[in-house]
């Protein structure tokens, strides 16, 4: 079934409120698609091609493409056009390490304001990590472990740090996806998750924020898989 995106005209020229809506949608897919590690660091945006993707005129692609770039999300390679970010190594561990201040900061913050409902997506995100990862399957506890980070800065309730957390998730995420299917991470990542939910159900903030800290922090093992990945990455 087509999306509500994919049957707009394209025939006639969209109003301004058809162009944002519009607009906003492509926003949102490209970052699912970067998240998800379908568009990787690099790989070239072309306007045209992309409005034939997904069905739309060039106008709400451009204007996505444009509010990307201002985030920072997109980078313009002059003649080579506009790509995903990529970072260097001395960004890419700066923004690890902020993100892992921020999340260490939702963890708290979830840990006084989590409501009930959310304390059952994240028991429920939990558990599809562990059977994600006693089937092996890492696509699958990817996605779980995405959903256990989102709902964790969901509880915060704080929507500036969401925002900001997902505008730098959205950076590292690829290099993320590199760690994470390391051998060993996804078992180790388990009694993590459960530190971390443990203290965040029972409203101890300063260990729900010292546990995430130290999950997301790259550190150790992490590092020269990493490395190995950097060569995709301009200095």
């Amino acid at each position: 079934m087509k999306s509500d995106m994919e049957k707009q005209p394209t025939a006639r020229e969209a109003s301004p409120r058809e162009t944002a809506s519009l607009s906003a949608e492509v926003v949102h897919r490209l970052e699912t698609e970067i998240l998800k590690g379908s568009r990787r660091p690099g790989d070239r945006l072309d306007e045209r091609q992309l409005a034939e993707q997904y069905g739309v005129s060039r106008t709400p692609v451009r204007e996505a493409l444009q509010r990307l770039a201002a985030s920072g999300l997109v980078i313009s390679r002059g003649r080579q056009g506009l790509q995903v970010s990529q970072l260097s190594l001395a960004d890419l561990l700066d923004a690890f390490s902020v993100v892992a201040e921020l999340e260490g900061l939702a963890a708290a913050q979830a840990a006084r304001r989590m409501q009930p409902g959310q304390k059952l997506l994240l028991e429920q995100a939990h558990e599809e990590c562990i059977r994600a990862s006693e089937s092996g399957d890492e696509e699958f506890f990817y996605d779980a472990n995405i959903r256990f980070h989102e709902t964790v800065a969901e509880a915060s309730h704080n929507r500036i740090l969401q925002e900001e957390l997902r505008r730098l998730t959205l950076k590292i995420s690829p290099y993320r996806r590199t760690i994470t299917y390391q051998p060993g991470r996804v078992l180790s990542s388990i009694p993590e998750h459960k530190a971390i939910m443990d203290a965040i159900l029972a409203g101890d903030t300063e260990k729900a924020h010292a546990t995430m800290r130290k999950h997301v922090t790259l550190l150790g093992e992490g590092l020269p898989d990493l490395l190995h990945f950097l060569p995709m990455v301009d200095n």
